[in-house]
């Protein structure tokens, strides 16, 4: 279902210096903007000390982005919760039952999950956005390269209305809309309103339950992770105070 030959980083690595041809030849940064990036960073690109993030999407009702995608999940969830998965894995892994307990890994593994969220507190899910959504991506500009429609939006992160909100004081909170046991919607709230930005909070694995259990030939390997989800682009945009589109 998925490609694991290399061609969609690939691919994004190449929409990603188009758009930076396209930024350099429009002077929309005051200094030359150069590729940047690395799994430890969330910048795809530089301008001088400005941090710019590069998104591509075909159309922007269409898709998500993550404004988080980490193995460090300590941040918010015990990793010693997963201890028992991990070792029931190591067990089965590379044995002819592996094949036959994919489906109870799969379920245990969700069932899990879900299990974690749940724990989450609305206190601890706040300062944990705050770190990846205002620490974390302070300064930061994002570029929007939409195919579909040939144009480039441009937005500031001060400028989003989740980090504006936060900055207000607001708390963050699930609602379960049941799309599946390890994702949550994240909301806003300020006590008496609520607001969705379009963000999800998944606990999940990187490369599925059969890595974890040696029987992808794509990966050797798999671990639990973190992904902060934007869904709603197009809102996304309509929301923030302050945004630049121009033709592509």
């Amino acid at each position: 279902m998925f490609k694991t030959d290399g061609s969609v980083h690939n691919s994004g690595i190449k929409n990603e210096l188009n758009t930076i041809d396209f930024l350099n030849e429009t002077g929309l940064f005051a200094e030359e903007v150069k590729h940047f990036g690395g799994t430890k960073s969330k910048a795809d690109a530089k301008a001088g000390d400005v941090n710019i993030s590069i998104k591509h999407k075909k159309g922007l009702k269409n898709g998500s982005f993550d404004w988080v995608n980490t193995s460090k999940i300590d941040g918010l969830v015990d990793t010693k919760e997963f201890e028992d998965f991990i070792l029931l894995t190591k067990l089965y892994r590379d044995t002819d039952q592996a094949e036959k307990q994919v489906e109870n890994f799969r379920q245990y593994f969700a069932s899990h999950c879900s299990n974690q969220l749940n724990a989450i507190s609305s206190d601890a899910l706040t300062t944990w956005l705050k770190q990846v959504m205002l620490e974390e991506n302070h300064g930061m500009v994002m570029v929007i390269n939409d195919s579909e429609a040939n144009n480039i939006h441009m937005v500031k992160e001060e400028n989003l209305l989740t980090v504006q909100l936060l900055k207000q004081g607001w708390k963050a909170e699930f609602k379960r809309d049941w799309k599946g046991q390890s994702s949550r919607k994240v909301i806003l709230t300020n006590g008496t309103e609520t607001k969705d930005t379009g963000l999800r909070l998944r606990l999940t694995s990187n490369n599925g339950i059969k890595a974890f259990l040696g029987l992808s030939k794509a990966n050797k390997s798999s671990q639990v992770v973190l992904k902060l989800q934007q869904d709603n682009i197009a809102e996304l945009l309509n929301t923030a105070t302050d945004t630049a589109t121009m033709p592509y």
